[in-house]
């Protein structure tokens, strides 16, 4: 089935939000295994301005976002947290979260921010999130991209080895037991000079 990626629309916010609930099941199962519920608690708080989308045959298959240092492509809602997580996981959620969205970057104007990168569990491993990766930054007009991934997550970062990314950082995590991972590694794709 043909592939197309385009810009994310307003419409495409719920989609959007199961894409990273599937995508980050293992992260978001610390508060609430229903991939639904993790959906429509952290759908409020999403920017769809600044995703993008793999589609199949209609069929949102796979997102990214581009973020950058005027704004994330993410906000945790308070209230859609405690709604659907209830109110202690809710609290928590929006503690441990607002870490992870809400943090400013401080990379240069040129530099866009690949996060949520995630593909639904059947599109995997058929070159989905390559071309959207891909697209998704020629589509965006920055010119250098930075991106984090777990050390766990070796599939993605061969996955963006391959597309020019190389790793400039690691960064250990405070609590790798309760995270399930040893490090988050800095990934960098620089546009190379004519």
């Amino acid at each position: 089935m043909e592939i197309s990626v385009r810009k994310a629309g307003e419409d495409h916010r719920q989609e959007i939000a199961r894409c990273i609930a599937e995508g980050f099941e293992k992260d978001f199962s610390v508060l609430c295994r229903d991939k639904e519920r993790v959906a429509a608690a952290i759908a409020p708080g999403l920017e769809p301005g600044k995703f993008y989308i793999a589609e199949a045959g209609g069929t949102v298959v796979g997102t990214l976002a581009v973020s950058d240092r005027h704004g994330r492509a993410a906000r945790v809602d308070r209230g859609a947290m405690r709604k659907h997580l209830g109110l202690l996981k809710g609290i928590i959620g929006t503690l441990v979260l607002r870490e992870e969205f809400e943090v400013p970057l401080d990379y240069p104007p040129s530099t866009g921010y690949l996060e949520f990168v995630t593909v639904r569990q059947a599109w995997r491993g058929k070159g989905v999130a390559s071309r959207l990766v891909r697209e998704s930054m020629a589509l965006s007009g920055y010119r250098d991209f930075v991106l984090d991934v777990t050390d766990i997550n070796t599939a993605a970062i061969r996955c963006y080895t391959r597309l020019g990314f190389q790793e400039f950082k690691r960064v250990p995590e405070k609590h790798p037991k309760q995270k399930g991972f040893g490090a988050k590694v800095y990934m960098r794709y620089e546009e190379e000079m004519p």
